[in-house]
């Protein structure tokens, strides 16, 4: 298994906070009171770590599962939330690839309509 270094670490975390908002905007569904956890957000991305440090063109069908895994799991606004603090939180502590980062979704065909950011407001 690779070891995940800051800016792979980082470039994960907003991809995931992509797929969260999106999943805000596309799907509305019950509460099922699931804890969200960063550990398990990195995991399920992991494969992606070559796409997002630049080190592949594309990334492969592997990490687009992780991502689309993730965009399926985090159905309320709550989950939504607590992982964009996971992703704000480790963005604002290392630097990250941002165009990979804004890219992996709309590679692994999970449309986004807006621009990845680090300043996002995880309230809303």
């Amino acid at each position: 298994m690779k070891k995940i270094t800051a800016p792979a670490f980082a470039a994960l975390l907003l991809a995931v906070l992509a797929v969260q908002h999106q999943l805000a905007a596309v799907h509305a569904r019950a509460d099922h009171h699931h804890h969200v956890s960063c550990s398990g957000v990195i995991n399920d991305l992991s494969m992606c770590l070559d796409f997002l440090q630049g080190e592949e063109d594309r990334p492969d069908d592997q990490c687009c599962q992780g991502v689309k895994k993730i965009f399926a799991a985090a159905d309320t606004t709550a989950q939504r939330q607590a992982t964009c603090g996971c992703l704000k939180s480790a963005y604002n502590l290392v630097d990250a690839d941002l165009y990979a980062t804004h890219m992996l979704a709309r590679s692994c065909g999970v449309p986004l309509s807006y621009t990845i950011s680090p300043d996002v407001d995880c309230s809303e």
